[in-house]
């Protein structure tokens, strides 16, 4: 094993693969460990696969999230690429897995919360990731998840673009979108229903889509209908099951739009989830209504999961939780401020949002009429 990289020092090989080798480094002069990705030896005189091992640097470089594991330096060392990244002191969600069989509900939900915002931020740069698994989701020491391994990941300017040979999958098998199998158009939704697949992992255990061929994974994935995770195990939350069934529409068209969607959701079901299991002996939680306290703010009396209705085209939180709704039309989407336009176009087309919107406006008026008298 080499000794010293770049102006880092080699301490040891964290893991090998088919591209290169991952090694864990010292920065003497900022006094800090860093993990470097170094391309294979046999592979660096290849300027496809060396612009494939850049690219993965440089998409993460673009982008500047608490949940992408981020860039320091990319480098080349007597003519062999390598970069240096964000070591995270922990493992990721795959070996969790492995380990724990299976996440708790609220578990389940932060790390999936916060893969959705660090998404939010890659598919607003126009990256999409294409390989979103549980072995590129890790988790540090604090609880916080870091998406890692670009190295496939997908500019909105290359969709024409053929990265690979014809007839080959970009990603990993059991975790891709229908639109990949089918050979369709990938945009940020691809990622969604991959996110989708993880959820459903986290929640039973078990593996959604574990075919021993490709083309028995890829009908699978295209048309057959997941079993909704509550049906496997009736002690979770059936909020849960509306999240991964929406992640996992076949059609893009009716699947969350983006991540940001995705993540308000999740914080309603963690807001949700705390306050289950803040009071568990309470006989109406899980049964008729459930007061939630979100991020220190009053709350509204919401309806329980199990009204939660199963039309999928309707966010979850407008189904148990009006405090979301109140959330979107003026304050955040999912820890994020509103885009005008999306907020806009909510109030136009969006039946419920526009009727919570004017019941509110009327309600402050009725308030102000009478405290005038």
């Amino acid at each position: 094993m080499r000794t010293r990289l770049g102006h880092y020092d080699i301490v040891a090989e964290l893991g090998r693969g088919g591209m290169g080798v991952v090694y864990k480094g010292y920065e003497a002069s900022l006094n800090r460990y860093v993990a470097i990705k170094v391309l294979a030896d046999s592979l660096a005189h290849d300027e496809a696969i060396k612009e494939r091992f850049l690219r993965e640097a440089r998409s993460m470089a673009a982008l500047n999230d608490p949940h992408i594991i981020q860039i320091y330096f990319i480098g080349e060392d007597e003519g062999q690429p390598y970069f240096a990244m964000e070591f995270i002191d922990g493992e990721s969600l795959s070996s969790y897995l492995k380990r724990e069989g299976k996440l708790s509900p609220l578990n389940a939900a932060k790390i999936i919360h916060q893969t959705a915002l660090g998404l939010a931020t890659a598919h607003d740069k126009g990256v999409i990731h294409r390989d979103i698994k549980p072995g590129n989701l890790m988790l540090t020491g604090r609880g916080l998840v870091k998406i890692a391994d670009f190295g496939i990941a997908l500019s909105t300017q290359d969709f024409n673009k053929k990265l690979t040979s014809t007839g080959e999958f970009v990603g990993t098998p059991g975790y891709l979108s229908p639109e990949v199998c089918t050979g369709n158009p990938v945009d940020q939704r691809s990622d969604i229903f991959s996110l989708g697949i993880v959820v459903w992992e986290m929640l039973t255990g078990k593996r959604l889509f574990s075919g021993t061929e490709m083309p028995q994974v890829s009908h699978s994935i295209t048309y057959d209908e997941h079993v909704p995770p509550t049906r496997i195990n009736p002690e979770l939350p059936s909020m849960l099951d509306f999240v991964v069934a929406r992640a996992l529409k076949k059609d893009p068209a009716v699947r969350y739009q983006d991540a940001d969607e995705m993540a308000a959701d999740l914080h309603t079901c963690l807001a949700e989830l705390r306050g289950r299991q803040a009071d568990p002996s309470d006989p109406d939680s899980g049964s008729k209504t459930l007061k939630l306290d979100v991020d220190g703010e009053p709350t509204l009396t919401a309806p329980a999961a199990v009204m939660i209705a199963q039309d999928t085209r309707l966010p979850v939180s407008r189904h148990f939780d009006s405090t979301a709704a109140l959330r979107r039309l003026g304050k955040a989407k999912g820890g994020r401020a509103p885009r005008p336009v999306g907020l806009l176009r909510r109030l136009l087309v969006d039946a419920p949002a526009r009727r919570l919107f004017l019941v509110t406006l009327i309600a402050a008026a009725a308030g102000g009429f009478i405290a005038y008298v």
